[in-house]
């Protein structure tokens, strides 16, 4: 059972996932997934609503250090917004609140990636979320498999929990350790 719900919405042209809950290891898969697709479909900045997250624990924290490491390289950000107490203090404890750029509220969050945006015309307006760009060359994120959240299994046989075609599989990396996942 999750201990968080997730909502992506739209705040001015600028896309917002919204966090609701306690965001435990449990979560962790299914926020990365998310926060991912958000930047993909409407990236290179996606701002992060905390106004509802009452409580984030380490594994929360290294998925969005990880995000935010993902759209920095690809000319974007990972802006917080609305941080409660609980969660303000973890991310001053750790010093993150140095790192994130953390803003007062979702408004002055997308006033700051619009303002970024036009000191930085040639950012990219969208990425390509199965893409990354290495020495010039652009390669699939499943090949740089330790570094990715989720990767295609090999085509190769069926897969044993489904017994559908393995292409329909993907397999997921979280600090616990390795699962798979069908979509079949």
């Amino acid at each position: 059972m999750l201990n968080v719900d997730l909502s992506i919405r739209d705040s001015d042209g600028q896309a917002v996932v919204a966090l609701r809950g306690e965001l435990s290891l449990a979560d962790i898969p299914g926020v990365a997934s998310h926060l991912i697709a958000a930047v993909g479909a409407c990236g290179p900045s996606v701002i992060v609503d905390m106004a509802g997250l009452d409580g984030i624990g380490y594994s929360g924290l290294s998925v969005l250090l990880r995000v935010r490491k993902w759209t920095r390289q690809n000319g974007g950000d990972l802006p917080l917004a609305a941080p409660r107490q609980p969660v303000r203090r973890i991310l001053e404890a750790t010093g993150l609140i140095d790192v994130f750029s953390v803003h007062p509220s979702v408004e002055e969050a997308a006033n700051s990636v619009r303002q970024v945006r036009a000191w930085s015309p040639a950012a990219p307006l969208r990425l390509n979320a199965a893409m990354v760009t290495r020495s010039g060359c652009q390669r699939p994120v499943c090949h740089d498999a330790h570094r990715c959240l989720v990767r295609p299994l090999p085509r190769r046989g069926i897969c044993r929990s489904q017994r559908v075609a393995r292409d329909a599989c993907v397999m997921r990396r979280s600090p616990g350790g390795t699962t798979t996942a069908c979509h079949g």
